[in-house]
């Protein structure tokens, strides 16, 4: 199979609050931010951004309105997570890879996807972490964030950080910095 695309993704979740995290709480998804890359790492014309409405905490906190700057207003007009997950998954042919920054936004979906009781909408092993693979192809002892990484490979930093769509678009430009400078997923040679 040859790769045609990849969806480059970016989730901001709920934050517990800060005086206890309830016993049973889960981060939910509170946003989707997704660009489509060509595997030159090229940003197609391609995107998604949507606010989603939790299911079992759908009080946004302060301290998640501080890091993500997303209001409850925000997400009481949001979708549902089940059609945002369809809307993104028609953006892009059967089974691309699924690249976001760091491994939280697939363990979060995992988590989500069980408590909802729905399917996961990708697969798993076509995940990749691409602050993982910064680390390993610049052979460093630990990760980096994605504000470095962006600035490190010279680019110009889109939007804000924590914004969903803006955070996505960043991570896509390190993937095509790391892409030409000869980076290649390993699962690409088993596919390819």
């Amino acid at each position: 199979m040859n790769i045609q695309e990849l969806l480059v993704v970016d989730f901001e979740f709920t934050v517990a609050p800060s005086y206890g995290k309830p016993r049973a709480f889960f981060p939910e998804i509170i946003e989707i931010g997704a660009v489509v890359v060509n595997p030159d790492g090229i940003l197609t014309n391609k995107q998604y951004n949507s606010f989603v409405k939790p299911r079992f905490w759908p009080r946004i906190t302060k301290e998640c309105y501080g890091i993500t700057g997303i209001k409850q207003e925000d997400i009481n007009q949001g979708v549902s997570l089940e059609t945002a997950l369809y809307q993104l998954k028609q953006m892009v042919s059967t089974n691309p890879y699924f690249v976001a920054w760091g491994d939280s936004d697939r363990k979060v979906l995992g988590t989500i996807c069980q408590r909802y009781g729905i399917d996961y909408p990708f697969k798993w092993e076509s995940y990749i972490d691409l602050a993982f693979e910064y680390k390993k192809f610049n052979q460093r002892k630990n990760l980096t964030s994605l504000k470095t990484a962006v600035e490190e490979t010279h680019q110009q930093l889109k939007g804000i950080c924590h914004a969903a769509l803006d955070d996505a678009i960043n991570t896509s430009l390190v993937l095509k910095h790391l892409i030409s400078k000869g980076w290649k997923h390993e699962v690409q040679a088993l596919i390819a």
